[in-house]
């Protein structure tokens, strides 16, 4: 690996930067709340900016419409565009269901598809997680038995996010129960509006609501919404899991988080003093910038990996998710000990405000402890810290 400046690297950050500088509207530049999704009306009007500028799909390769930036690049991208707040694209269309597509999709499949995810008129969901078997997805129960030129799906699926927001859902199911459990497993697309679906609200810790349950009662799936052939779900979501590892520590978010801090420091507290001149707020500043360039050292090994197809960056991206999402918890819960009585209160996020007078030190507490709640989960989603380690023994200790 090569820790020497990357001139062309910071050419590009330089360029992104001017992008959103000219391109970015004011009324939508901060409204998002770290970690959330648009909503509907801002991000496809942010992904018909991106499509002008020829940015629409910046995880995908130019051969499949998109840009064709190095891991690098992209994540420059994603930070740069999370340090202005801009609006969210639908990730889990851009980043996963996109690349599989591209990968494993029909010549009809994309046609149908791929140019409403390009549009962001068409949101997706993803249905992995079952009750019972979130992180262990090998066990799954849904069903899916085909009954002539259809797939009939019952089961359940929990932790949807944005199920009620969406308007597909990528969907692993069972079609097969007899030997290994992961070759019984199959990928299928399902438009939401299919009779025989229900999504009910699961309100999470933070007080809000993006999460669900999703329940399938008889649903008919036309078999050409099948990815890939039947009992190929375990392989496409391997595939799906593996992209980008060194996207796994979250450092656009880390990097925000640390900008946020920092400006505090130099604010008054409710006593009057200057944070940064308290000895315990200084000392521990000192250790996030330490541990947060750390894991921008490692971010880079990780993509250097990644461009050399090396299996070892699987390994490496767990150690990147357990050291990344421990420190965004660590870092939110301090904003809020650091904002005192202001952090304490769960102050709405920016697009639900109701016109109401400001309140105190809105501008760096509005949304915090939401934020502190919200990054309970990050330890969880994406494969809870557990199962990295265990991904880390098995790959790097063969136990």
């Amino acid at each position: 690996m090569d820790f020497q400046r990357d001139l062309d690297l910071e050419s590009f950050r330089e360029e992104v930067r001017a992008f959103l500088r000219e391109n970015l509207p004011d009324d939508l530049a901060g409204r998002i709340r770290i970690g959330t999704r648009s909503p509907r009306a801002e991000l496809t009007r942010w992904q018909r900016i991106l499509n002008e500028k020829g940015w629409g799909a910046p995880y995908w390769a130019k051969e499949h419409g998109g840009t064709g930036w190095s891991v690098m690049q992209r994540l420059v991208f994603d930070e740069e565009c999370t340090a202005v707040g801009a609006p969210s694209q639908d990730t889990g269309a851009q980043k996963l269901l996109g690349p599989v597509l591209n990968a494993f999709g029909t010549p009809e499949q994309k046609a149908g598809h791929l140019p409403h995810i390009f549009s962001g008129e068409r949101q997706w969901c993803q249905g992995f997680s079952e009750p019972g078997s979130g992180s262990d997805l090998a066990s799954l129960r849904t069903r899916a038995e085909r009954d002539g030129n259809h797939y009939v799906v019952n089961g359940q699926k929990i932790w949807t996010s944005y199920a009620h927001r969406a308007d597909w859902i990528f969907l692993l199911v069972r079609t097969d129960t007899e030997g290994k459990k992961q070759a019984g497993i199959s990928f299928l697309l399902v438009d939401m509006k299919t009779p025989g679906i229900t999504v009910r609200p699961i309100v999470s810790i933070d007080g809000c609501h993006h999460l669900n349950e999703t329940f399938f009662d008889n649903v008919r799936v036309p078999v050409q919404n099948l990815v890939g052939a039947e009992g190929e779900g375990w392989k496409i979501t391997k595939f799906l899991l593996n992209n980008e590892h060194a996207t796994a520590a979250d450092l656009p978010m880390l990097r925000r988080y640390l900008t946020q801090i920092r400006t505090l420091a130099t604010r008054g507290s409710q006593r009057g003093s200057v944070l940064l001149e308290r000895h315990a707020f200084a000392l521990q500043l000192a250790r996030f910038e330490a541990e947060l360039a750390a894991i921008a050292t490692l971010v880079q090994r990780v993509a250097a990996m990644e461009e050399d197809e090396s299996p070892a960056a699987h390994a490496m991206g767990s150690i990147l998710k357990i050291r990344g999402t421990e420190l965004l918890q660590r870092m939110s819960s301090f904003l809020v000990d650091a904002l005192g009585d202001y952090g304490a209160v769960a102050y709405p996020v920016p697009q639900d405000g109701d016109g109401a007078e400001p309140l105190p030190m809105q501008d760096q507490a509005r949304g915090a402890a939401n934020e502190m709640f919200f990054r309970r989960a990050s330890t969880i989603y994406g494969g809870t810290s557990e199962v990295q380690r265990s991904i880390i023994a098995k790959t790097m200790f063969q136990l």
